[in-house]
This record gives C-alpha cells, structure tokens and sequence, in this order.
C-alpha cells in the first residue's frame, strides 16, 4: 500500500501546478540542440521540483528509498565515461544519427566490449544515454550526455562534483571512524584528502599531484557563475552598490583602494574596475598563490586593457597582509573553504591592515550562504565544503567570526532564494 502524504501536501493542488507549468513550457523538442534562455530554464526546473515533489510524497516509502540507489550508480558511470573519455567518441546525432556500435567504442577506449555495454546499459537505463531504434548494438547521445564532453564545460564541473563530493563521501564511515564524529578542523586530514589517500595534504596540494583533475578544478572555477561574475555590482539591481567605492576612490586618487584578495584571475576586479565608476585601475590590487598570479600577469601583458594596470601580487592570504589602508578588501568566495579557526585568521589579517582613520573602510565578504530554509542543493554545496573542511554560513555564524577577528557586521545584504549574500564588516 502507498504511503500517506502529509497533510500539509496537496496532492491536487501540486498535480495542477505541474499541469499548468507543462501548458506554459514552449513547444520545443527535449533533443540535445533544444534552445535554452534563463526564462524557459526555470520553468523547465520549476516543473522538474514539482514532479520529483509529487513522486517523494505519493511513493511507497521504500521506493522512495530505492530511489537513490540509481542515483549512486549513474554517478560511477558518468563519472568513469567520463575519466574514460567515453562520450567525447559517441557522434552527436547531427552527425551520425545511428550513434556507434559498442564494438566501435570498446575500440576507441581501449576497454573490454562488454564492460562498456553493460556500463552504458545503465546511462541508458537512467536517461543519460539512449539505444538506437532498429541498432540494438549501438548507443547515441541523449539531450544530458553531451554535457559530459570534456569540450563542453560543464564537464569540468561535474569531474569536480564527484571528485569533491561522491568520492569523499563513499569513504565517510571510515573517516569519521579514525577522527571522530566532528567537523574537520583544517584544510587537511579531511573527508577529501582522506579519500584520495593523501590525508596529510590540503586540496591544492592534491590536485597537484592529479594534473587533469587540477585542470577540471582550475576550469571550473574559471567559470563566471563560480566566482562571481555577471553580478550587478551598482544601481538597484544590484544585491551590494559599489559605487560608494568609486566615490571614495574619487577622493583618493594615487592610492590603493580595492584589494582583491585570493580574487584568482580577477574575474570579479575586472567588473569593478569596468562598472563602477571612479574606480581606476591602478588604484586596485589583485592578490593569490603565484601560480595564479603568474596567468593572470600573461592575460594582461596579451593585450588585456581592463586589467593591465592593475598591482598583481603573490599573497598567502593566511599571512599578513602587506597593504595597509586600503578603503576595501574583497573576498569573494574564500572563507566557506576554511573552517571557522582559519576563516577567522584570514579576517583578523584583514582587520588589522584596516586604516584606523578611515570610519568607510571595509572588508567585504561575496560568497554563498546557508539559506534560512535550505534547499536540497544548498545543503549539498554545505556538504562538499564539509569534505574540503569548509562551511556554508548565515548572518549569525558570520557574525561570530567577524567577531572573533576584530570585526563587526556592518550590513548584511541577502535575497530570498538566492544562495548568494554580501556580508560587509568594519573594524570593530
């Protein structure tokens, strides 16, 4: 017999939500050239929640259960498709309709016949691929699976997802066995370093021993979802108006006035410096490891116009910080890498280089949060910061170590459903 919904579930009423939203998804074909805009996205993400909504409520309890274990499984396959550099050989449909016969592909891979099919008997069975009509031996790409090319970029992110995420978290039960039911403490001796077998190492230092995963990171962070880029960073569509910066850098011509710490290869200086008005290049700094400082130097010297003014620096941002009286420091998406004793550190070096003059000055804290009312994703994101030792927080716990490093919340800006926030501190 099926389970009862909860009461607070309408089952009807969910059922016409999911009717009406199917009414008013455009009549495009679900191929994997079907055109996507940010509108028809959410619709289409919309619908999806409310099916699985419906299906988590109404299922038998056990199926619901059941449920994730093909989700475990269709995340091994990809992901070994994927280190294999098995769907870059399966011809889009455009090209070849008929798809590639798992002879063909067995070949192309180096790898057993049979091992390839039943692995891909899965990805078909769960939808990430599909068997070709009347070739029952030959496999084609569904509309998901040419995501997983490693030329699309999303293949990066989903190397990362599992590499930060699935793998550490197959080897929880071992880990919190050896160091106890807590929080990691460190970048090291982690869920993450502990699964790769390195457990002594930080994530930077492992990735240096796997060079194509440290090359799927490196390429996904480049993304400009990850780090912060196409933010509105004046006017009121803007979630924090920089242009008070602008005004301050106005008044202070000739000095240092934003230092983008750890700020990678300034993704999000280059819209500071090309949106907000007043601020001059050279009157910003760009601050991380030197291999990352050493890339970003070469896009500048290739003739990039926005950036090649800018003071690029080598900075271990757990160490002092070597410019003093700047008006803001920037961190965007650092300190939910760092537990609470280490993400404390990195403000109380910030606090102490504050100018003591200057009532404006400001650390600025860009990252995402951990929403009121977390949503599944939400509370994933939390949990691959738990792998890496990191964490998600909200206005109280980054409260506490503003706090902690000789700093208080000057304002806290944050939109319903939105993971992202601004947190903004002043000296204390």
């Amino acid at each position: 017999m099926a389970s009862s919904p909860p009461q607070d579930f309408d089952l009807i009423k969910a059922a016409e939500a999911l009717l009406a939203g199917a009414k008013k998804l455009p009549a495009v074909s679900f191929s994997y050239s079907s055109p996507t805009t940010t509108e028809t996205d959410a619709m289409r993400r919309q619908i999806a929640m409310t099916a699985k909504k419906i299906a988590s409520e109404v299922a038998p309890a056990i199926d619901v259960v059941k449920s994730d274990w093909p989700v475990l499984a269709d995340a091994a396959a990809w992901n070994i498709f994927m280190e294999w550099k098995v769907f870059d050989h399966i011809p889009l449909p455009n090209i070849n309709p008929n798809g590639i016969s798992f002879a063909d592909l067995s070949k192309a891979v180096n790898a057993q016949e049979s091992l390839i099919a039943r692995i891909a008997g899965l990805l078909i069975a769960t939808g990430k691929l599909r068997s070709v009509v009347g070739h029952p031996e030959n496999v084609t790409h569904s509309r998901i699976s040419p995501l997983y090319r490693s030329s699309h970029p999303a293949s990066a992110l989903a190397a990362v997802a599992f590499g930060n995420g699935m793998r550490p978290y197959a080897q929880w039960a071992s880990y919190f066995a050896q160091y106890g039911r807590r929080e990691p403490t460190s970048v090291n001796h982690t869920p993450f370093s502990f699964s790769w077998g390195h457990p002594d190492l930080s994530p930077w230092e492992i990735k240096a021993l796997y060079p194509e995963y440290g090359s799927n990171f490196a390429r996904s962070m480049k993304s400009r979802q990850i780090v912060g880029g196409d933010m509105k960073l004046t006017g009121p569509e803007a979630l924090y108006d920089f242009s008070w910066v602008g005004q301050e850098a106005g008044k202070r011509k000739g000095e240092k006035v934003v230092v983008d710490v750890g700020g990678g290869l300034g993704q999000l200086l280059r819209d500071v410096v090309s949106s907000v008005e007043g601020v001059d290049a050279n009157q910003c700094v760009l601050q991380d490891r030197s291999e990352v400082i050493d890339e970003a130097r070469e896009a500048a010297a290739a003739g990039d116009e926005v950036m090649k003014d800018v003071v690029m620096m080598e900075h271990d941002f757990h160490t002092e910080q070597p410019v003093k009286g700047a008006t803001v420091y920037l961190l965007r998406r650092i300190l939910l890498d760092y537990p609470d004793e280490m993400a404390t550190g990195i403000l109380r070096r910030l606090a102490e280089a504050i100018p003591e003059d200057n009532h404006k000055a400001r650390v600025i804290i860009m990252e995402e949060r951990l929403l009121e009312m977390p949503t599944p994703m939400n509370r994933i994101v939390d949990m691959v910061m738990l792998n890496i030792g990191g964490k998600l927080r909200n206005e109280k716990t980054f409260g506490e170590i503003a706090s902690a490093a000789g700093l208080k919340l000057a304002g806290y800006y944050a939109r319903e459903g939105d993971q992202t926030c601004v947190v903004e501190c002043a000296r204390a």
